[in-house]
């Protein structure tokens, strides 16, 4: 009896932390539900606000949009796929007879959101903007004050097939392994853009700006750089078959182990350029391109 009794207050003392253990998980649960309810609440919300006629109350939809891809990172990929879904919806449409037109204010604000989430949370979301037309697409970079530096919009394995970015700015813009085929970039500005392993086959890149951009592993068979600007361009291996370089302008491109078999390379600048392991089998008005103090080591296809 003693011993029982001696228990009591041990046992006691078990119990009410016992208890305030579980008042508290069914706290935590309940608060979990509210807020659950509340991210369903905006959302619908949100939504709501995007098939209003006015493009106020339209922008107001799209960050608030941001705001809840920032609150809640799990319902990031289901946001990206509405916003693009809404993109291609609404940049299509407004096709233009106008060569200077430009994106709708909803446009605009629904690429700047996309571009400057955090890809991290992507997950699954459905990054599909094939076929828009987002021609004189203004800058939607970002300064970095931690790094003190520009921090350029990301777009990886991004889906732009037969888009049409002509006169884009996009200047430190990541689009690593993005699908780019058939899309329109005359003009566009991709100075220092990371486009590693992207695919540009019969891509217009015609007067464009790729200076010192990461052109690495790029699949460009067929794709226009005709009056490109490339300066110190990284394209080692990049597969530039049958490719247009007209009057393109290479100088300090590093260009190693590139196919450029059956590329036209009429008026082309290699000044300085790094050659080695290419192969120029077939090169279309080779003698008419400029290889001064290129390395042309092992490169193929030269006359001897």
């Amino acid at each position: 009896m003693v011993l029982v009794a001696s228990s009591l207050p041990g046992i006691a003392a078990l119990a009410a932390l016992l208890f305030t253990w579980v008042s508290v998980e069914q706290s935590g649960e309940q608060l979990r539900i509210a807020e659950r309810g509340q991210v369903t609440g905006r959302f619908n919300a949100a939504i709501g606000s995007l098939a209003s006629p006015a493009v106020d109350v339209r922008l107001g939809g799209i960050y608030g949009l941001e705001r809840l891809m920032r609150d809640s990172p799990p319902d990031q990929p289901t946001i990206v796929s509405l916003l693009t879904a809404y993109v291609r919806e609404h940049a299509h449409r407004q096709v233009a007879s106008s060569a200077d037109a430009r994106p709708a204010t909803d446009v605009h604000g629904a690429m700047t959101v996309l571009a400057n989430r955090d890809p991290a949370a992507d997950g699954k979301g459905d990054f599909n903007l094939r076929n828009v037309r987002l021609r004189h697409l203004g800058y939607m970079g970002m300064w970095d004050r931690a790094r003190q530096r520009v921090i350029g919009i990301s777009f990886p394995e991004a889906d732009f097939s037969s888009a049409d970015l002509s006169d884009a700015d996009l200047e430190h813009a990541r689009l690593t392994g993005a699908v780019m085929a058939g899309t329109v970039l005359r003009e566009a500005t991709l100075n220092e853009a990371q486009l590693a392993d992207a695919v540009l086959t019969n891509a217009d890149l015609a007067r464009s700006h790729l200076v010192r951009a990461d052109l690495r592993r790029i699949q460009a068979a067929g794709a226009q750089f005709d009056n490109t600007y490339l300066t110190g361009a990284e394209m080692e291996d990049a597969d530039l078959q049958r490719a247009s370089l007209v009057r393109a302008s290479l100088p300090r491109a590093i260009l190693r182990g590139a196919d450029l078999r059956q590329a036209d390379l009429r008026d082309a600048d290699f000044t300085g350029a790094d050659l080695t392991g290419a192969d120029l089998t077939g090169a279309k008005n080779l003698s008419t391109a400029g290889f001064d103090g290129a390395v042309l080591k092992d490169t193929r296809g030269l006359p001897a």
